[in-house]
């Protein structure tokens, strides 16, 4: 079933990436445009296993922010968009679309031992813990119970579920902060 999630995952990226590709080109080219500094924002993650990884979002903090591009970069993270270019992660294989939020290496090391179980498995784009309040950002140990919880009764019918879940959140989202 792992197999059958993984190739999921590659193809759905894939195709995703091919869709939203010149949305995606747009909102580069304006930040980058609008901050003259590298649009992107890389970060030491912990995937599965341990393992290190670079996770890639589209920068929503930067210093050089202000006015109009301080609203712009406000609506990407408040809507989620900043995190699209993780579908990179996802065809790299250091990433699937569902699954628990990779953490920083400085917080994975404060863990205690059953939280540790969230490793086994590829950290996703979206997760349970998104879902029960997606206007909220959260601390990095809250949810984890919800992390465990998602791998302890893992299916494709739960990711299915949380897949068509998180696209109507996201649908609410941008309708809620776009005026």
């Amino acid at each position: 079933m792992l197999i059958i999630k993984n190739i999921i995952d590659r193809l759905l990226a894939f195709i995703l990436l091919l869709l939203i590709f010149p949305f995606l080109l747009t909102i580069t080219l304006c930040l980058w445009i609008g901050l003259w500094e590298n649009p992107f924002f890389v970060q030491e993650r912990v995937g599965k296993g341990g393992k290190h990884f670079k996770i890639i979002k589209l920068k929503t903090i930067a210093e050089r922010s202000r006015g109009r591009m301080q609203k712009t970069q406000d609506f990407l993270r408040s809507t989620h968009i900043d995190e699209l270019p993780q579908l990179l992660n996802i065809l790299t294989g250091s990433m699937s679309i569902v699954g628990p939020r990779p953490h920083t290496p400085e917080h994975v090391a404060q863990y205690e031992p059953w939280q540790r179980e969230r490793l086994a498995v590829k950290p996703g784009i979206t997760c349970l813990r998104q879902l029960k309040n997606p206007y909220e950002k959260t601390q990095f140990f809250e949810g984890i119970e919800d992390d465990v919880e998602y791998i302890r009764s893992w299916s494709l019918w739960l990711d299915m579920k949380i897949v068509l879940k998180t696209a109507a959140v996201a649908i609410k989202l941008i309708w809620h902060t776009r005026g």
